[in-house]
């Protein structure tokens, strides 16, 4: 028996599929028994959750054998950290696995911790089917792909990179091991949504990524078809009515986006997904429009700046003109772009906040409906050379347990990195500007502000806006405070951001 821990990330109410999880138990051995703890749900005490299943196994003829645990950047190290000790506590004969993202970023402080007995890093699914076999005695743990673990000294080993595999060479997710219905719920795009990756890697090579970091500049993806017949199932199972692709880059090339189109079109799903500046330019007003057809109400993209110079330091591949230029393509086909920008340029951080408020302006011109996604540049370690050639592990905490404080808390999630080259009173200009643009323009998103907080924020923010006067916006702050139904949680980055953040 084996336990798959999915520690909190966000509030209950904006849980969402614990894909990764459902993918390594997919691809267990027949006969293999396995469940998942989801930590995002209502009411759940993991330890005591995953104590009870030990305690119910003990002594039968399929004991609790693994405890495994996901653990993403950000709020799930704080909850991942506090499960993990917990259980190693009361459970010291089982061992402890970790995978996901951040102990692929950082293995040292996850293998100095002694309630972490081995560590997954990268795509998981065959790494974990070894570990299996090198926990019944069968194989030499040194000689597993992915694999890393403390030596008897104390030392790390760590494995060498797997090869890893696209969704269509894995099994199909497991909707029956998962509640499904506690995980569709309202959002921008209806009222059952739910979250489906089609894809792993990108690419590209964005140097400030992690997705690149983990996963290397490569994109392996699944037919349209298979992702169609997997979403018709849990619409008509389920009832869920649309969909955020958690896809970094959902299109290949205008091809692949309409046999996406075509795949989608019958299924009647409103979705949302993220794309690149430079694709998008590519596809034909045809491609557009059999887009919009086929259910894409949003896309997401990596706008990053509003400077040239920038964005090849970056390596972003695009240009300011091609950002306009989707602006304007998305208000003509009727599909809201969001547009994320990431401000603290660590050679001239003014000067580019600078630049990029002036270039949100103009693409809130070119498109009113255009939704802005801001983060804090926080390097993170990559394969190749850093954005801004800065050290990206320069700093970072070595002790597992030092990540889980608030401040490490907001590095990871880009709210407040506290970087040497971005000054408070630099960072301050951003968020207010960044209050005032979303007071003026409510989110699509946002279904926590209500009504009259809206409309206050709206009329308060308009002479704010028009004049470009954005410091020190306190009478905005304490409606939009006042107007919250829940308080922002801005740490719920990513796709976990809430459905009524704006």
């Amino acid at each position: 028996m084996i336990v798959f821990i999915n520690p909190r990330a966000t509030r209950p109410k904006n849980r969402r599929f614990p894909l990764s999880l459902m993918a390594v138990g997919a691809a267990l051995p027949a006969g293999t028994e396995w469940e998942i703890v989801d930590g995002n749900l209502p009411d759940l005490d993991v330890p005591a959750t995953v104590t009870r299943i030990v305690q119910e196994r003990a002594g039968g003829a399929d004991p609790v054998e693994l405890i495994a645990v996901t653990v993403m950047p950000g709020p799930q190290v704080v909850s991942g950290v506090a499960v993990s000790k917990a259980l190693k506590a009361a459970h010291p004969q089982i061992p402890i696995v970790w995978g996901g993202n951040f102990g692929s970023l950082y293995p040292a402080p996850v293998l100095d911790a002694p309630y972490v007995d081995w560590l997954v890093r990268g795509q998981g699914e065959q790494t974990f089917l070894d570990l299996l076999e090198v926990l019944a005695g069968r194989l030499d743990p040194h000689a597993v792909a992915g694999l890393a673990f403390r030596e008897a000294d104390g030392s790390h080993w760590i494995g060498p990179e797997r090869t890893w595999v696209g969704p269509a060479e894995l099994p199909d997710p497991p909707y029956h091991k998962v509640p499904v219905a506690e995980y569709l719920h309202p959002t921008f795009l209806g009222r059952r949504s739910g979250v489906y990756q089609a894809s792993i890697g990108c690419p590209y090579a964005c140097n400030f990524c992690g997705v690149i970091s983990v996963f290397g500049r490569k994109e392996k993806v699944q037919p349209p078809e298979r992702t169609a017949r997997h979403l018709a199932w849990l619409k008509r199972h389920h009832g869920m009515d649309s969909v955020h692709f958690y896809d970094n880059n959902f299109f290949l090339n205008e091809a692949h986006a309409r046999e996406v189109a075509a795949a989608f079109a019958p299924l009647g799903l409103a979705w949302w997904c993220e794309a690149r500046i430079d694709a998008l330019c590519r596809f034909s007003d045809d491609t557009w429009r059999r887009l919009r057809e086929a259910g894409l109400k949003m896309v997401f993209c990596g706008a990053e700046s509003g400077s040239d110079e920038v964005l090849a330091k970056m390596s972003k591949g695009i240009t300011t003109a091609q950002i306009e230029e989707v602006a304007a393509r998305t208000r003509q086909h009727g599909i809201i772009p969001e547009f994320s920008f990431v401000f603290g340029d660590p050679d001239e951080p003014e000067r580019e906040i600078d630049n990029t408020l002036r270039f949100i302006r103009k693409l809130k011109g070119i498109n009113p409906r255009l939704e802005i996604i801001s983060y804090f540049y926080t390097p993170t370690p990559q394969r190749a050379g850093t954005y801004g050639d800065v050290d990206a592990m320069s700093g970072t905490p070595g002790d597992l347990e030092e990540w889980t404080r608030p401040e490490w808390v907001n590095w990871m999630t880009h709210e407040d990195p506290h970087v040497p080259w971005l000054a408070r009173e630099v960072k301050a200009r951003v968020d207010d500007f960044e209050l005032v643009l979303k007071s003026r323009f409510p989110s699509a998103h946002d279904r926590l502000t209500r009504p009259w907080g809206k409309l206050a924020g709206q009329l308060l923010a308009l002479r704010r806006w028009r004049s470009g006067h954005y410091a020190d916006p306190e009478l905005l702050r304490r409606v939009r405070t006042l107007a919250r139904r829940l308080p922002d949680d801005r740490q719920a980055y990513g796709h976990l951001r809430q459905a009524g953040a704006a």
